[in-house]
């Protein structure tokens, strides 16, 4: 083999997850996707009782992929040892969306509850 075939790509730590920037999978991941599964799930009319459970399910789906989003990325960037403000901003960007997705999580059966009366 040659030399060329046996080194790998030169990267900067840090930068991308498997070819996407961290801007972009943060835009995908708490805004975009969770955005249009809501709007995937919402009736067309007058909702009845599976709608709102197909609504809530969505909630909570749009919620986990937020939080798996930035963990992903703060998990990747100790991976790859970037510096650690990187690290760090990334760190508080988890500590800041975690608990707001979880209480969202939390919000959805909460309204699923109210709205079946249950």
């Amino acid at each position: 083999m040659t030399d060329v075939a046996t080194k790998p790509r030169p990267t900067r730590p840090g930068t991308s997850l498997r070819g996407f920037s961290a801007p972009l999978v943060l835009l995908l991941g708490l805004l975009i996707v969770p955005v249009g599964l809501a709007l995937l799930s919402a009736p067309a009319g007058a909702p009845a009782d599976e709608d709102y459970v197909r609504m809530a399910f969505a909630s909570v789906a749009g919620c986990t992929i937020g939080i798996v989003s930035v963990v992903g990325l703060l998990v990747d960037r100790i991976v790859r040892r970037a510096s650690a403000s990187t690290i760090a901003l990334f760190a508080v960007i988890a500590l800041v969306v975690a608990p707001w997705q979880l209480s969202g999580i939390a919000g959805a059966s909460d309204l699923l509850l109210a709205r079946l009366s249950l």
